[in-house]
């Protein structure tokens, strides 16, 4: 036998140990060759939106690469710890240093290869529905054709191999510096009392829950002042959560004397204290990853479900043109004119009001609001405007009173609001009470923020008005706009902007869900990506113990434990394993998918359980999976 097929054989008698690496390589390979293909194809190169796809691309690329680098590194270091044993044996048997690190990058030089291999078949094969998905949140008229690249492939597997290759390098080399005895003796280290401090612990529990609070009243300007001080508490927080927080748990269980000393529980709790020690930064590594695979799946597809919500809530009104021609009204109403008649042309049903407005200047004592220009509305009017989407006016304005609008994300600017502000025409001044409102009027370049004020005073400064002052706002109501959107957006691109400065919920709409598409179909990926690379670094750690199980469970069958009680203990053992960062990291991101939801109109509820519950099904599979390879493993110990 030659020392290659040596090699191979130990690989091939590894199998089921490297299954769950194996797979995620592959998987890992498999989306950098379909995004690296989709980069090298001829028909993305020829269309216009080319270089916004292939910047997502490039960006996910090198996400999923540098994760993938990591990974390895992790993983790799991983098997070679667990078959530390096995190595000891070699060299007693006279293996030599430079013969033991040549079978270990010829090992993981065949499972690199095998994985690239598996990984191009596996993108090959799913090639075609991706580019078909693709395709459709392009929105090209023709299928991508499907199409491979041999620029694609080299990229993919040069790439994948330094990766292998560097990473079984770094592991080599930490071998360099093991005695002889050191290796022999493996994983093993005599357990010592798990202890922990009650102050870490709950400085622990304090810092996550400072730093939910702070998720928790976030706002569209506050989340990204706390995004870091939030990060910097949750994730030290998490590791002491692991490391003394569930030792702590575990010693208040113990001295709960009627549960402890019940059935197999002192065995079960007294184990898993060990566990959670020895096992605790993989624990806080698996919940991180998680957590961050919930929160970017969820935050993701809730901004993509709630688009059309948000569009609303920005654009208050369906359609718009407001006038830019303000020396000739003329202008203005052709354009009105134009846009009507390409309405009725492509069958759009809608209503319609037109109201003026009159530009003015604003000053007051305080900051906010001086040397800024406004619009200024009668009171019956924007009531009309608001009519036309079923909007309801809840408040009134006096004669010496005015009504500031905002839009809600606007609200927190004028909290500083004065309690007067003088308005100035070039012939006409007014001191008004200022109170703030939300705003049905969308927000517009040319016209400053929109105040509405009572008819009598819109009225004086209306007969007063200079030439240039007066502004013309018109707006539509299109029911069902959503499914107009497209030819909304074409009518309005024929406006000329010289005579009129067009807006739409639709515009706001097709641009925002093409960048969210790109962005979603992108992230999706990579989130995936993360969630099984936490799930496999479970299972790595569940073979790399599972020697010293096999020997702790055959001790529990010599004293007298049956069967079903020892598959019990090993079933609570292994699913808290699951669990608890399963758990940990949807907490995590609930308060991330809260922060999320004050900053949106649409509610994220239903997006964000339906990720969990995906993941939750892929996380119950590969427990069901793993367990029942361990179970299997207990009965040769019975």
């Amino acid at each position: 036998m030659t020392f290659t097929q040596f090699a191979f054989n130990n690989v091939k008698r590894n199998t089921r140990q490297y299954l769950s690496y194996f797979l995620s390589c592959t998987f890992a390979v498999a989306i950098f060759f379909i995004y690296a293909a989709v980069i090298f194809h001829p028909d993305i190169t020829d269309n216009e939106f080319r270089a916004n796809v292939q910047q997502g691309i490039i960006v996910s690329e090198v996400i999923i690469y540098c994760f993938s680098f990591l990974f390895v590194l992790y993983s790799t270091g991983a098997f070679i710890k667990s078959r530390l044993k096995e190595y000891g044996i070699l060299t007693t048997l006279g293996i030599s240093k430079p013969q033991l690190n040549r079978m270990l990058l010829l090992e993981n030089t065949i499972i690199g290869v095998i994985s690239i291999g598996a990984g191009l078949l596996l993108g090959t094969l799913l090639m075609k529905l991706f580019l078909m998905v693709f395709s459709a949140i392009l929105g090209t008229e023709e299928i991508l054709s499907f199409y491979l690249s041999w620029k694609a492939i080299g990229l993919t597997v040069g790439l994948f191999f330094i990766m292998f290759e560097l990473n079984t390098l770094a592991v080599v080399w930490t071998l360099r510096t093991n005695s002889i005895m050191e290796v022999f003796r493996g994983a093993k280290k005599p357990k010592k009392l798990p202890g922990f401090s009650w102050i870490v612990s709950l400085l622990s529990i304090a810092a996550i829950g400072i730093a939910y609070y702070m998720a928790y009243t976030a706002d569209i300007t506050s989340i990204f002042f706390r995004m870091i001080p939030i990060l910097l508490l949750v994730i030290p927080g998490t590791y002491f959560l692991f490391t003394q927080f569930s030792v702590a748990v575990i010693s208040i269980i113990k001295k709960n004397k009627s549960y402890y000393f019940k059935g197999s529980n002192m065995l079960t709790v007294s184990d898993l204290a060990f566990k959670m020690r020895d096992n605790a930064r993989l624990l806080f590594f698996v919940t991180i990853l998680s957590a961050v695979a919930f929160t970017s799946s969820g935050v993701l597809y809730g901004l993509y479900q709630g688009i059309e919500e948000e569009a609303e809530r920005f654009l208050p009104q369906d359609v718009t043109l407001f006038s830019t021609d303000v020396e000739d009204g003329k202008g203005f109403s052709q354009a009105v004119e134009e846009l009507r008649q390409q309405f009725k042309n492509r069958n759009i049903p809608f209503e319609d009001s037109q109201i003026t407005g009159v530009k003015v200047n604003g000053e007051s004592d305080g900051t906010t609001l001086n040397d800024s220009t406004y619009t200024i509305y009668a009171y019956s009017d924007y009531k009309k405007l608001a009519s036309l989407q079923d909007r309801n006016v809840v408040f009134t304005v006096e004669e010496n009173e005015a009504a500031i609008l905002a839009q809600d994300i606007e609200m927190q600017f004028y909290q500083d609001l004065p309690d007067k502000m003088t308005l100035s025409s070039k012939s006409k001044q007014a001191t008004v009470d200022l109170e703030i409102e939300l705003t049905a009027i969308n927000p517009n370049p040319y016209a400053g923020d929109a105040v509405v004020v009572s008819d009598h005073l819109y009225n004086s400064f209306y007969k007063s008005a200079e030439s240039g002052e007066l502004l013309q706002y018109y707006a539509m109501n299109v029911p069902d706009w959503p499914s107009y959107s497209e030819e909304i957006t074409e009518s309005l691109a024929h406006v000329d902007r010289k005579k009129a400065f067009p807006d739409s919920s639709a515009n706001f709409y097709v641009q925002y869900k093409e960048s969210m598409s790109y962005t979603f179909f992108f992230g999706i990926f990579i989130s995936v990506l993360f969630f099984l690379a936490a799930g496999s670094i479970l299972y790595f750690r569940m073979y790399q113990n599972i020697d010293k199980d096999l020997e702790h469970f055959h001790s529990l069958y010599r004293i007298g434990f049956t069967d079903k009680e020892m598959k019990k203990i090993a079933t609570v053992q292994l699913g808290l394993m699951f669990i608890i960062p399963f758990i940990v990291a949807v907490i995590h991101a609930g308060f991330a998918f809260r922060s999320l939801q004050n900053m949106l109109a649409s509610s994220i509820l239903l997006p964000t359980v339906l990720i969990i519950a995906c993941y939750f099904v892929v996380q119950l599979v590969n427990f069901i999976f793993i367990r029942n390879i361990y179970t299997a493993k207990l009965k040769k110990v019975m």
